[in-house]
């Protein structure tokens, strides 16, 4: 690439100029930039291991065996992809965190809606990419999952048919997943993460108040693109000591007839079968809805201006973040307790009075609370959006402390962090 043509590649990716405050580290922290190193690991982690990996249940796992002990670096080619994968969840997460705190989805609706379709991707990419070990972890794990799309009323026995290939996990299970996996997903992937960025530099680049000053201005090149680099190298390299020092697990190769005892979704899904395990109807269906609606409708929902691109602070940061966040904390531990002191008792799976269910109400009163409190719904929605987001964190750390016959074990946790 000549000289002319590199400078008006990056200059395409890249704003002429940008200013002092958006170069500031606590601006956004990073985290889209981030959010892409990451994914370049992951695509070129990937590409390496799709060379000795076979998709068939009868060959699947002995290519991971010789991955691990056979292939030069394949061990540490795993390893890498997978915390790249975790890694990645966490920051695409941190990121639409940040986003929400500085309302940066004002008037970006459509950039908004497309950053939670690449979420979700994501969470596609790691559930499909979840299977493919074969073992037997991999396996009942994806069982599990699919069961919990079943709560879905109509949509749900068709979309698990769809996924699967059949009525179970088998050999056209392990095919679709590793399609999805290794093409179409990504391939979607890229088409809208190309689309997100555009939209970015279409309308602006950093979120900040329309009559806010931008601050003095500097070239992006070096004063962006040094830091980027840095920021990726930094990172690079950190994910590289975690390969070394953590190496992926792999467990005897699937059963399909003797399932795990406790059977775990993934743990980026295993908040969700600890909310199910309550109620299949609240925590299966109506948490994830009602999430999933106050996330896509946010941007249509806050119609107030101001406090565009700045992180909360004072009576916002008490009143929409940190107090919801104690409450629920100390609401949902409590439901918890509760209801971890009677599972002796094996109450119904219906039972009305559990964490979903509890952690749903109580939501709506923040919401209605904080907004009358504050006279502002976006402090309502914020406060809901900090209940949930706590409920399902809870959930997940109570489900990684799940040990056999789905009780609360403290040595269980070990032994889930890694799946």
């Amino acid at each position: 690439m000549s000289e002319r043509a590199r400078r008006g590649f990056v200059a395409h990716l890249h704003p002429l100029v940008v200013s002092e405050r958006a170069l500031r580290p606590g601006t956004t922290m990073g985290l889209g930039l981030i959010s892409l190193t990451l994914l370049g690991l992951l695509t070129l982690s990937g590409l390496l291991l799709m060379v000795y990996y076979t998709p068939s249940p009868a060959r699947a796992h002995g290519s991971l065996l010789d991955l691990q002990y056979a292939v030069t670096f394949g061990a540490f080619l795993r390893t890498l992809h997978r915390w790249s994968t975790y890694a990645l969840l966490c920051s695409v997460a941190l990121h639409g965190l940040r986003v929400v705190l500085q309302v940066a989805y004002r008037d970006r609706a459509l950039n908004w809606l497309l950053g939670l379709s690449l979420l979700s991707l994501i969470l596609l990419l790691s559930f499909t990419g979840y299977l493919l070990p074969w073992d037997q972890r991999s396996v009942w794990a994806t069982v599990v999952t699919s069961e919990l799309l079943l709560q879905v009323p109509g949509l749900g026995a068709p979309l698990a048919e769809l996924f699967l290939g059949g009525r179970g996990v088998g050999e056209a299970a392990l095919l679709r997943f590793y399609t999805l996996h290794v093409a179409l997903a990504p391939g979607l992937l890229l088409g809208l993460l190309v689309w997100h960025l555009w939209r970015v530099r279409r309308d602006g680049g950093l979120a900040v108040e329309a009559r806010e000053q931008r601050g003095a201005l500097v070239p992006s090149s070096p004063h962006l693109l040094t830091r980027e680099a840095i920021l990726a190298l930094a990172l690079s390299a950190l994910l590289v000591l975690l390969a070394t020092a953590w190496p992926a697990s792999l467990g005897a190769v699937a059963d399909l007839e003797h399932p795990t005892n406790p059977e775990k979704a993934p743990w980026f899904f295993l908040g969700l079968q600890e909310l199910v395990s309550y109620s299949a109807l609240v925590g299966g269906l109506l948490f994830p809805t009602a999430l999933s609606l106050l996330l896509l409708s946010l941007p249509f929902l806050d119609r107030e201006r101001g406090g565009v691109g700045r992180w909360p602070r004072g009576g916002a940061l008490f009143w929409e973040l940190l107090l919801p966040a104690l409450l629920s904390l100390l609401l949902f531990g409590a439901l918890a307790a509760r209801r971890l002191s009677t599972e002796a008792a094996r109450l119904a799976t219906g039972e009305l009075v559990n964490p979903a269910s509890g952690m749903l109400l109580f939501a709506g009163l923040l919401f209605l609370g904080v907004r009358a409190r504050r006279g502002s719904a976006r402090a309502g929605l914020r406060a809901a959006l900090v209940c949930l987001c706590v409920a399902l964190l809870g959930a997940t750390l109570l489900g990684l402390l799940r040990g056999p016959d789905w009780v609360v074990d403290l040595l269980a946790a070990s032994g889930g962090a890694d799946g």
